[in-house]
């Protein structure tokens, strides 16, 4: 297992519900979020009409993928809680099949990894024996 969190994806009226994985590996220095085709065309990105190109460097070499800048809010859906929205870069990556959070997205929500394998995370304002649990698929 993995880290994943469930974030709603809003896009002009379009809102979208997914569980999405963070990524500590994904780092950037934007607010930016991966998703696959099936969720781009949902939120009316898919195929790419005006979107600007940005190159991932991956571990199977350089891809070349649509970016759009400022496209989205992004928010986690809490039971328990309102979440904080940030606002998101969105990389269409057909490579994919999820939804990725970046390093970046990830410390603007206030995601803190407790143990990655486990899937278990809490929020930096959590109290500190405060455990969540990575939503089940």
């Amino acid at each position: 297992m993995a880290c994943r969190v469930k974030v709603t994806i809003k896009r002009g009226g379009k809102t979208l519900e997914a569980l999405a994985l963070v990524n500590s590996g994904f780092e950037t220095d934007t607010p930016d979020i991966a998703i696959p085709v099936n969720v781009a065309k949902e939120l009316g990105l898919w195929p790419p009409a005006s979107a600007v190109s940005t190159i991932l460097d991956t571990g199977g070499g350089e891809v070349t993928n649509p970016y759009y800048t400022d496209a989205a809010s992004l928010e986690l859906v809490l039971s328990d809680r309102e979440s904080r929205s940030v606002r998101v870069n969105i990389i269409v990556n057909p490579h994919i099949d999820e939804v990725v959070i970046s390093d970046y997205v990830a410390s603007e929500l206030g995601i803190v990894l407790l143990d990655i394998k486990q899937g278990l995370w809490r929020l930096s304002d959590d109290p500190p024996d405060k455990v969540r649990h990575t939503p089940h698929q």
